[in-house]
């Protein structure tokens, strides 16, 4: 809140940060920040407990942004599911949560404003082809705080099943590269939050399939693929046969092939994939001396794990 201005921001913004006061600027005009003392979205308490204050509601504050962001493309990947129907689906109280989803019908749908047949037909089958997503794909739906895409496939090639994750403790969570003690509280106590969305979702059929756990000791680290070893950086925009791929399914390609995503440049890094316009990562790789390849090459180099 900025004087009388209460400013709102939703899943996916960039909210700007204090970096630097700029006194020479100042016009004696400005006015002081009054942080507010209730959510400016309903009206409840805040939880000022923690660096980033939030509404004690949590989702059930923000259940529209929380289906948005579960129905995106490197989440669940739900066409059709925009923020229009998904204010509608919470509106009329047909969905409170991302388990919700799975539990709608077309006559349900048919009773929203401006939903055809056609077009409650096709929500209907990307919902279901959703169901089948994968275990990386459904706990990062669950937008679960300290957690992100990355983490995401970490905690589920680590786990292998939504059960074993569920029942992990913080000692077992921190063991997850990346994780760490404080972050592996966090995600314990936000798994306990989610129990009763989680238990819709496994009655729902969603995220329920178990794979083999490839989670090893750093010591005894038995990856395999083309990729065995090497720290993987993804710049630029992606051309060829990888032209379609996002930056999150590029991510998993890489894991997939045995490597390991990362988002920035670093000593660590062993191979950038430099798509066009490539910028700042290319130029801090090339003077790093870190191998640079072409999508066309990447792919050559993936191509047996490519679909």
């Amino acid at each position: 809140m900025l004087g009388d201005q209460v400013f709102v921001y939703r899943a996916g913004d960039v909210i700007p940060r204090v970096e630097a006061p700029l006194p020479d600027q100042r016009t004696g005009a400005e006015m002081p920040i009054l942080f507010p003392e209730v959510c400016p979205l309903c009206g409840d308490r805040i939880d000022t407990s923690e660096q980033r204050w939030r509404c004690v509601r949590g989702r059930g504050c923000q259940a529209v942004a929380s289906i948005l962001y579960a129905a995106g493309r490197d989440q669940l990947d739900i066409e059709g599911l925009g923020r229009t129907r998904a204010v509608q689906l919470v509106d009329t109280g047909l969905v409170a949560d991302l388990a919700d989803l799975f539990t709608l019908t077309r006559e349900q749908l048919l009773t929203l404003e401006r939903m055809g047949g056609t077009s409650a037909d096709n929500l209907l089958a990307a919902i279901e082809t959703a169901r089948g997503a994968a275990l990386n794909r459904v706990f990062c739906a669950l937008g679960v705080r300290g957690t992100g895409r990355t983490m995401s496939r970490r905690i589920a090639a680590h786990f292998g099943s939504m059960a074993a994750i569920r029942t992990a403790d913080a000692g077992t969570l921190a063991a997850v590269d990346g994780i760490g003690t404080g972050k592996a509280r966090l995600v314990v106590a936000e798994l306990a939050g989610l129990a009763p969305v989680l238990d819709k979702l496994i009655a729902a059929g969603v995220g329920t399939a178990v794979t083999e756990p490839t989670a090893v000791a750093p010591e005894a680290d038995e990856a395999v693929g083309p990729l065995a070893g090497q720290t993987v950086v993804v710049t630029g925009a992606m051309t060829g046969t990888l032209a379609a791929l996002s930056r999150n399914e590029m991510n998993e390609l890489v894991e997939g092939a045995g490597g390991k995503a990362s988002g920035s440049v670093s000593k660590r890094t062993t191979l950038l994939v430099a798509g066009e316009k490539a910028g700042s990562k290319r130029t801090k790789a090339e003077e790093l001396g870190i191998r640079v390849i072409t999508p066309e090459e990447f792919a050559a180099l993936v191509a047996d794990h490519l679909t």
